[in-house]
């Protein structure tokens, strides 16, 4: 007798359970392309020239979304509109907290936002996680766990998900949003992609354009660490930042 494979399940079914076990009610606002894996360069730069002008015109929409989200995934929201704002916020949950030992990364964006400054003013002034001609490699590791709040900024932030994506570089050290009880993250507005589809997107042309050179890994945070045991008891901050806050600029 001739062997009948079964019947292949409705895609669009199985992923409409999914979605709903998951609690996502926003419908798909499009069908993500997935090029082969040796997609040519152009074709992938042209798929990102698509990517960034849809979220460029859903900006606001976005933006709506992320916080949304975050919310229900326990973060801490805090929306500002300039750089200025940003620090002072930064100053206040540092203020609230208590906190005296601070450690941030070292980027571009804490040129824009004077951390230090609003930090020293409440008496914690930060430590930039990251080696020199004075401290080693391996002394950061015991730096951080001593630390009770970490600040850093983010590649990009995913409105899906309410994921920040901190990616690693010069100036990032994977211990300064593992290792303090608080974590405080900085996003600008256009750091906000829609969806993981976008994101991988964007940083598979980089790779490409960069001939296959680029980061080991990407640390996506959505939310506080939990942790659940064998009985499913939850628990908040054994494995990371038990508390986060998101500043989300602009």
């Amino acid at each position: 007798m001739p062997y009948i494979p079964p019947e292949h399940p409705n895609k669009s079914a199985f992923l409409k359970k999914v979605r709903e076990a998951l609690g996502r009610t926003h419908p798909i606002l499009h069908a993500p392309d997935h090029p082969p894996l040796k997609s040519n360069i152009a074709r992938q730069r042209e798929k990102v020239r698509t990517i960034v002008a849809r979220n460029d015109a859903r900006m606001l929409t976005n933006i709506n979304r992320l916080m949304e989200n975050a919310s229900f995934a326990s973060w801490n929201v805090h929306r500002v509109e300039s750089y200025e704002d940003a620090a002072a916020t930064i100053a206040r949950v540092a203020r609230s907290h208590k906190v005296k030992n601070v450690i941030r990364s070292s980027e571009e964006i804490f040129k824009k936002i004077d951390v230090d400054k609003s930090l020293r003013s409440v008496g914690a002034p930060p430590t930039i996680l990251a080696s020199s001609r004075t401290r080693r490699r391996g002394q950061l590791k015991s730096i951080a766990f001593k630390s009770e709040m970490g600040v850093t900024g983010v590649g990009y932030a995913i409105a899906e998900t309410a994921s920040c994506a901190v990616i690693p570089r010069k100036g990032v050290a994977r211990l300064t949003s593992l290792a303090p009880s608080v974590l405080i993250l900085l996003v600008e507005t256009e750091q906000i992609l829609e969806n993981l589809d976008d994101f991988f997107a964007i940083t598979r042309l980089k790779r490409m354009e960069s001939r296959s050179h680029g980061p080991n890994y990407y640390n996506f945070i959505s939310g506080p660490s939990r942790t659940a045991d064998i009985e499913q008891t939850l628990t908040v901050g054994v494995h990371g930042p038990g508390e986060v806050h998101m500043v989300i600029v602009g």
